[in-house]
């Protein structure tokens, strides 16, 4: 799934300048790249070198690594998939931790990220992007705004509001599932999909960022927070026109009670909408 937009506020900052000095940094990065300005493959992180004790490619003998793979990527989809759910997710983590505290979160939850995947991963393969300090960033959403609405493309492709704690929660298994996955690909060619992805760095960032938001938020910071009153216009209007996921008892509050359906009715209506939204995607696909 693609996440697209939350309608949760900022409450304690004007602008999360430090969260979206990041995508822009890591977006200049992923076109030097693209343009050959540097030889990238030296920044990435080796995770075999590390286990043994070798000298890597890079700054440091590699140890520097740990920190530029988030910067790297291997494609448009990647940094952009990383780049989008950082920008929806990361600023209401700003928000709750501060500047310098959160730019310390990113950077050592990234380091943690890739740890994970060097000890309980496949060593062998090196490691590129922001997805481990981007899945941390999440965990740490997950925590603090599980019912905040948040705007998805499911199966990248159906429209659909759910709850952050469903939109979180599932990447978290999905992770989980495909770390599976690539451990049973470990006993055939270490080329094989599962494994070329660094799924164990994903579940470490998600376990890094749920430990580190309990340290790190501000004392008036709460866990577990309700939906926010203020939907913002945005997201209010977006309700209108998508399905809308709800947990069983969940209630609107403040705006979103415009928003939000509350009955068993409308919840099943929410699931037939949502299929009809993939059946006529699969009818376009075939049409065109």
């Amino acid at each position: 799934m693609l996440v697209l937009h939350d309608g949760n506020p900022l409450v304690h900052i004007r602008r999360a300048w430090v969260n979206q000095t990041i995508v822009v940094l890591i977006l200049l990065v992923f076109l030097a790249q693209t343009f050959g300005l540097f030889f990238w493959p030296r920044f990435a992180f080796f995770p075999l070198q590390l286990i043994h004790g070798l000298d890597a490619p890079g700054p440091l003998q590699g140890i520097a690594g740990l920190v530029t793979h988030i910067f790297l990527h291997g494609s448009w989809l990647h940094v952009l998939g990383n780049l989008i759910a950082l920008w929806v997710f990361g600023d209401n983590i700003e928000d709750a931790m501060g500047h310098v505290r959160y730019l310390l979160f990113f950077f050592v939850c990234g380091v943690a990220a890739a740890l994970a995947q060097a000890f309980l991963g496949d060593p062998r393969i090196p490691m590129i992007g922001a997805s481990g300090a981007v899945s941390a960033v999440m965990g740490a959403y997950l925590l603090l705004h599980p019912r905040a609405r948040v705007l998805m493309l499911a199966f990248n492709v159906v429209p659909i509001l759910a709850p952050a704690s469903l939109v979180v929660g599932a990447d978290i298994m999905l992770n989980a599932y495909m770390a599976w996955e690539a451990a049973q690909s470990l006993r055939g060619p270490v080329n094989s999909e599962a494994a070329s992805i660094a799924w164990w760095a994903h579940i470490g960032g998600f376990v890094a960022g749920m430990a580190l938001i309990v340290v790190l938020r501000r004392r008036d910071v709460a866990l577990f927070q309700p939906a926010p009153a203020a939907a913002g216009r945005t997201m209010r209007w977006v309700a209108r026109v998508i399905p809308t996921l709800v947990w069983p008892g969940d209630r609107p509050v403040g705006d979103e009670a415009a928003v939000v359906t509350k009955s068993r009715n409308d919840r099943w209506m929410v699931f037939v909408k949502a299929l009809i939204y993939v059946v006529l995607i699969f009818i376009l696909m075939r049409v065109l």
